[in-house]
């Protein structure tokens, strides 16, 4: 198993499964069972006694408003998922986290804190976060009123993102343009 694999989860299709390279949607009807849907995957809640729920590797949550420490500048904010994660020098982490924020678009809004930036460069903040901690899945919680994941996504195609499964959940059909539905 290189990505995830849910099966048997009350609310979900019968059977989820997401590779590496992979993005697909999944769609819930409330806003509370998209975040129960995220802590399960995440491993912050335990899964129904029935189902399954398999992960080839880490999984990162990318939260709706990017999820980001508002003191931190937006580079800060990349770094600090690397030092979190790893066992690197600050320096090693800074270079490592400016090469991805530059792979999300993000290279002329380095410097400025997250209430300076645009909601959708705070949730590609998120992504470049994310991706320093070297994941095989992240999740991308979705929010209306919000630029869709899809929609930033293309923008500036991510290298980095074909070697991780993107999930995305939503609460709404619309918003999921750019991802396959779940199996």
């Amino acid at each position: 198993m290189d990505g995830l694999l849910l099966e048997r989860v009350p609310g979900l299709p019968e059977r989820l499964r997401i590779d590496v390279g992979e993005q697909r949607a999944v769609v819930v009807p409330h806003a509370a069972d998209r975040r129960r849907l995220a802590d399960l995957l995440t491993g912050l809640d335990d899964p129904p006694p029935s189902a399954i729920v398999l992960a080839g590797g880490a999984v990162r949550l990318v939260p709706a408003e990017g999820g980001l420490l508002p003191h931190l500048t937006v580079l800060g904010n990349v770094v600090h998922g690397h030092l979190t994660t790893h066992s690197i020098t600050k320096q090693a982490a800074r270079e490592q986290s400016r090469v991805q924020a530059v792979g999300c678009g993000l290279e002329d809004v380095l410097d400025r804190y997250p209430h300076e930036i645009t909601p959708g460069r705070r949730r590609l903040t998120g992504v470049a976060r994310a991706l320093g901690a070297y994941p095989r899945v992240i999740v991308l919680e979705d929010a209306n009123g919000l630029p869709t994941w899809g929609s930033l996504l293309s923008i500036r195609p991510n290298p980095d993102l074909a070697s991780v499964a993107l999930l995305l959940i939503t609460t709404s059909t619309t918003r999921t343009t750019g991802f396959d539905d779940a199996e």
